[in-house]
């Protein structure tokens, strides 16, 4: 009488086991190469940003990232002084997503809340829309930035 299942039941093919696990070996180096090294957002990153309070002026971010945490410096110059802003950045990256915190070094200015979209056809290129908090005017704009 034959085994349940038949005659091979319990019996793998030849090669089942190597592609099971060279299939979750794909699937882990795909995983890393969403957060390792190639998306490493380190460096000085120049562009413009688009105020809705301020106009257009020059921006400058530096980065430092470790692991998924961002920590670094920000600044932004506009024709009118008044407006020129800069201090610390902080944020985080999850997988396609890049969130940043722009607190300013005057008591006085605005901080921001930005959204950043890395390009997917230029790694040093990234773009975000932001939105003010703990500001007394309602205040807004977009960010454009290459790393150099």
């Amino acid at each position: 009488m034959a085994p349940a299942g038949g005659r091979h039941a319990g019996r793998r093919r030849p090669g089942a086991v190597w592609h099971r696990y060279g299939a979750s070996l794909v699937l882990v180096l795909t995983l890393l190469r969403c957060t390792g090294g190639e998306s490493d957002l380190t460096g000085t990153w120049t562009g413009t940003i688009t105020d809705s309070v301020a106009g257009i002026g020059a921006l400058s971010l530096t980065i430092t990232q470790t692991a998924s945490q961002l920590t670094g410096a920000w600044q932004s110059t506009f024709a009118d002084p008044a407006n020129t802003n800069g201090g610390s950045l902080s944020g985080s990256v999850a997988a396609a997503s890049i969130a940043l915190v722009l607190s300013a070094a005057q008591p006085q200015a605005c901080a921001l809340t930005v959204a950043v979209t890395r390009d997917n056809e230029a790694a040093e290129h990234l773009t975000g829309t932001y939105v003010a908090f703990n500001c007394a005017r309602a205040e807004s704009g977009s960010l454009e930035a290459t790393r150099h």
